[in-house]
């Protein structure tokens, strides 16, 4: 006789068997008790949850002449006709039997009545898979189906499932199971099988399994092939291609007590046993995990599924190391199973994590040192914004436009911006500024002996900071004149001359010459307009010109 798989012999017969969902058991069980089932229903669910099992045991129930409080009986003629394929419960595959004609075909049968049992009940399954005019074409019959048709829909994913589908079914939706649930079946269907497994190995085999019991079952069974009927904790990691418990928790110390070399050590112990460096990493992620939401949650056995005996390690663990330092472990660990599909040396990869999360003072001291440099920049900044600014004597160095004489000053080409002036200077202490000539002459200007060309001058500085478009525009004026009621400047650019003269412009260009020399104002002007010979002739011929009366 044919083996047969684990999962497929030991298959739930009744609703009881069903582990984990009592929220549907309750409400099929009270429909089938009442006699009042749906015309169609939606399981939605992972993969192992117990939905084709279900669907089944409804079947049975629906038909069942003699239903004990809900459950088929088992033994009437009905049951007994459905212990083997009957042609009155069909079951089809959405994804073998996608198109529009399989779904005109299914509508046609379902119009004939059941040859055997009280109702036709058609199962189908992944109902994802079909396609769209198949779905078009079942949707009228969906709704008002023939009195002695049930249709029963299962599908993993729900989103591609139309709204108009789901609206004329009763959904259901299948939970994960917990790692206590499964354990538990999984001994109890070990004891009928007369195998056994260490319960640290059904406790690892129902983690990786991550709630389908379809999947427990199929690893046991593969423990069972390879080991024989006594399988061993260490025999079930070897299946796996993990590491025990003990190993994971050996290498969360490495990385939090900063021993990297330890780390690198195990890492290549697991390279060396031939494990599978992808799931050990995916158990690594998994342990920083555990260790993370103990440290934010404290006592969270419910939320990780795990003993009380794990529970306590994980917070022992997690008492070691901050939180911030705790996501960081595991954001890199992300990143580096992400990357492990695209790199040719997974190992090499998976190495640079753990030695990462082992020195992670190196970032850390990269991250305080930019810190302080920009708090030292910062507090120099606020320095030269809130010190005077020292009068400089040396000759200004004016940019060279390369526009033509009468070009508009928003024509201005940006490049010759390295000709503006240089960035203020610090303050220079009382003792060391008698000293200078800068200070001497800022002394000076203050008591009153400006001229012209040096007020102007100073302007223009004060200007840098507060408008450089208007001080590159304005440093076209030639001062003239200086008296005690104006400061006259004279451009030799008729659209610079009005660009200066705006009212926002003139405002401050008033505004600081004001705090340099109270109670002058500016006056600008077009040099030929004013007749002034020597204005206009040099203007025309250069400041090298000499006039002779």
């Amino acid at each position: 006789m044919a083996y047969e798989a684990l999962y497929r012999r030991y298959r739930p017969q009744t609703f009881e068997g069903i582990v984990g969902q009592e929220h549907i058991i309750a409400i099929l069980k009270n429909q089938v008790r009442s006699g009042r089932p749906a015309h169609a229903y939606l399981f939605v669910g992972s993969r192992g949850t117990g939905k084709t099992s279900t669907a089944r045991i409804l079947a049975r129930a629906v038909n069942c002449l003699d239903p004990q409080d809900g459950e088929p009986c088992g033994a009437c003629e009905a049951c007994l006709s459905m212990k083997e394929n009957n042609v009155d419960i069909v079951e089809m595959d959405a994804a073998t039997n996608s198109s529009v004609d399989d779904a005109r075909s299914l509508i046609e049968k379902a119009r004939f009545m059941p040859m055997q049992l009280k109702k036709k009940v058609y199962i189908i399954d992944e109902v994802h898979a079909l396609s769209g005019a198949a779905f078009s074409a079942l949707l009228k019959t969906l709704e008002e189906p023939p009195a002695h048709v049930l249709f029963i829909l299962a599908t993993t994913e729900p989103q591609k499932v139309p709204a108009t589908i789901i609206s004329r079914c009763q959904r259901m939706d299948f939970h994960r199971l917990s790692i206590a649930a499964m354990t538990g079946c999984i001994k109890d269907i070990l004891a009928l099988s007369g195998a056994e497994i260490s319960d640290e190995g059904i406790a690892a085999i129902a983690r990786t399994a991550e709630g389908g019991m379809r999947d427990a079952l199929s690893l046991a069974d593969q423990c069972i092939s390879f080991c024989g009927g006594h399988v061993s904790t260490e025999d079930v990691y070897s299946v796996l291609g993990s590491m025990d418990a003990d190993f994971l928790f050996e290498m969360a110390d490495a990385l939090i007590d900063f021993a990297p070399h330890r780390a690198l050590t195990l890492l290549d112990r697991v390279v060396g046993d031939g494990r599978d460096l992808s799931v050990f990493m995916r158990d690594v992620t998994l342990h920083f995990r555990a260790l993370l939401l103990a440290k934010l949650c404290g006592d969270c056995a419910d939320l990780l599924d795990c003993t009380p005996d794990a529970m306590r390690r994980y917070l022992a663990q997690a008492e070691r190391c901050s939180e911030l330092r705790l996501l960081r472990a595991q954001e890199t660990l992300l990143k580096a199973q992400s990357g492990a599909r695209m790199v040719d040396m997974p190992r090499v990869l998976f190495e640079g994590a753990l030695a990462r999360i082992a020195r992670p003072e190196e970032s850390e001291k990269d991250m305080e040192e930019l810190s302080m440099r920009m708090e030292r920049l910062e507090k120099k900044i606020d320095a030269l914004e809130a010190a005077p600014i020292a009068p400089r004597e040396a000759v200004r160095e004016t940019p060279v436009f390369s526009e033509a004489r009468d070009a508009a000053p928003w024509e201005a080409p940006r490049e010759e911006k390295a000709a503006r002036p240089a960035p203020k200077q610090e303050a220079v202490p009382k003792e060391e500024s008698e000293a200078k000539p800068e200070a001497r002459a800022e002394a000076a200007a203050q008591s009153g002996a400006w001229t012209a060309e040096s007020l102007w001058k100073k302007l223009l500085d004060r200007l840098y900071a507060e408008d450089r478009m208007l001080q590159v525009i304005a440093m076209s004026g030639k001062a003239h004149e200086l008296n005690a009621n104006a400061l006259t400047v004279y451009f030799d650019s008729e659209p610079k001359l009005k660009a200066v003269q705006k009212p926002q412009n003139a405002a401050l260009l008033n505004g600081l010459l004001k705090e340099l020399a109270p109670g002058v104002t500016l006056k600008t002007a077009f040099g030929e307009r004013e007749g002034d010979l020597d204005a206009q002739m040099k203007s025309l011929f250069g400041t090298d010109v000499e006039i002779v009366d």
